[in-house]
């Protein structure tokens, strides 16, 4: 029986991804191990016939165990409450993504079996570091990471070239759309959206001018099993995104869901201005994007927005059977 491993499994990816393995557990060993227990969640891995291991990704005894024998690992764990500025980093939060985004992988990477196939989602942001606008940026571009999140993901890769192993690196760009299960609100399009359901304001810093490379999560997880069970693809780096537009264009297609929002210019700091990755490698292989961005982003604002209540549409009346005693009366409504 094939035996598939995720680590992170309870996480923005990992949840969505079991969510398409869902109908495969009867016939396929899936484990998913996380270093959270959330009990509904962990209660539908189990509904779903998915196993379930609550534990570290540092614990090397565990991982060699939990990956004995696997085909496919879906290496998702990591830290993702992650600083976006210089000013938001700080040493504690960097020794954690450390510790976890570079030793946790240096692990399951040792103690994967030289007979599966790894596939580990990087970030965009390994190119955090450019002075300038670039567009449409290859696999081959250098990488220039600058904090930590971003330094850690570009260590993951190389050490993963430096391997033996069989493995894809999926370079994402910013993940947008709806979980049920759990979200990354921090994502710019899934805050903006959040946003606009509330009526709120969208802060454009420096304008919103900077250049984004989107994907939603349900291409992003279908792009996983691609790569995972394309045999002719082995020790690639592909850049996965579908969608490339300014922070304020987001913030403007939000406008179109919702005219209560407001929007508004400010000259707050930003990384850089912003940047854009070619998805051409990735398309040359077959795969295909499925689904939009403006479509990803309606369905979370109409999820998170009030509704309106129509009481006529309700009938009480009167039931029958009345009871009464010492405590009052008690009767049924209809």
């Amino acid at each position: 029986m094939e035996k598939i491993v995720i680590t992170g499994g309870l996480g923005y990816l990992g949840t969505e991804l079991c969510k398409i393995y869902s109908g495969e557990a009867r016939y396929k060993n899936i484990v998913v191990i996380d270093n959270r227990f959330i009990s509904e969640r962990v209660k539908q891995l189990r509904d779903w016939g998915i196993d379930f291991v609550h534990g570290d990704i540092l614990d090397k005894n565990l991982i060699k165990e939990i990956l004995k024998n696997s085909n496919i690992i879906y290496h998702l764990a990591g830290i993702t409450n992650v600083a976006y500025t210089k000013t938001e980093a700080n040493d504690e939060l960097d020794r954690s993504i450390q510790e976890v985004g570079v030793t946790g992988s240096e692990i399951v990477i040792e103690c994967a079996p030289k007979t599966s196939k790894l596939i580990f989602p990087s970030t965009h942001v390994v190119f955090e570091g450019f002075e300038k606008t670039k567009l449409e940026i290859s696999e081959d571009e250098n990488t220039c990471p600058v904090l930590s999140y971003a330094s850690g993901k570009a260590q993951t890769e190389k050490d993963l070239i430096d391997s033996d192993l069989d493995f894809v690196v999926l370079r994402l760009g910013s993940v947008v759309g709806y979980s049920q299960d759990t979200m990354r609100i921090n994502i710019m399009p899934n805050l903006f959206s959040k946003i606009t359901s509330q009526n709120g304001t969208i802060k454009l810093f420096s304008g919103g001018v900077q250049q984004k490379s989107l994907v939603t999560i349900f291409d992003v997880v279908r792009c996983f099993k691609f790569m995972a069970e394309a045999e002719e693809i082995s020790r690639e780096i592909f850049h996965c995104a579908s969608e490339n537009m300014t922070v304020k264009e987001v913030a403007q297609m939000c406008e179109q869901f919702n005219q209560n929002l407001k929007i508004t210019e400010t000259d707050d700091e930003i990384p850089n201005l912003g940047y854009t990755i070619s998805n051409k490698k990735l398309l040359e292989t077959g795969f295909e994007f499925k689904h939009n961005i403006t479509e990803s982003i309606r369905q979370m604002i109409e999820n998170w927005s009030a509704r309106d209540t129509y009481p006529e549409l309700e009938q009480i009346q009167g039931g029958e059977k009345e009871f009464i005693d010492e405590r009052g009366k008690i009767s049924n409504y209809e």
